[in-house]
């Protein structure tokens, strides 16, 4: 069936960390027997770094949703203090609560804080 789409050679390398895997680095040639040793070094070192650069974009996107995560709660435990004159953990706790009582998570509690304000 390869050869029906043009396909003589594949050589497939695994894209890894030791923490995290994420598919796979194929290659498609047309003529039979293209990789050689020395292509197969290449791509183990091609595929090696891609994980790396994948493993740090995957980091560096959590950490920014984090962050922004981080700041949706404090922007509405801001308001929640505002309105109802409470101390951080009190608003904090509030939050927690519904998140909990709700069985939605707290980003989700925050957010719909923010929204509703900016709907006011």
């Amino acid at each position: 069936e390869a050869r029906k789409l043009g396909i003589g050679s594949m050589a497939g390398i695994l894209l890894y960390t030791d923490k995290e895997d994420f598919g796979a680095l194929n290659f498609y040639a047309r003529r039979p027997g293209t990789f050689t040793k020395d292509m197969e070094t290449a791509g183990w070192v091609l595929a090696s770094h891609a994980a790396v650069a994948l493993a740090s974009a995957r980091t560096i996107d959590q950490l920014e949703h984090a962050m922004e995560t981080r700041h949706a709660i404090g922007e509405a435990m801001g308001i929640l203090r505002e309105r109802h004159r409470m101390s951080e953990d009190e608003a904090f706790n509030v939050l927690r609560r519904l998140s909990q009582h709700h069985n939605i998570k707290l980003r989700d509690v925050a957010q719909r804080f923010r929204t509703e304000r900016e709907g006011n």
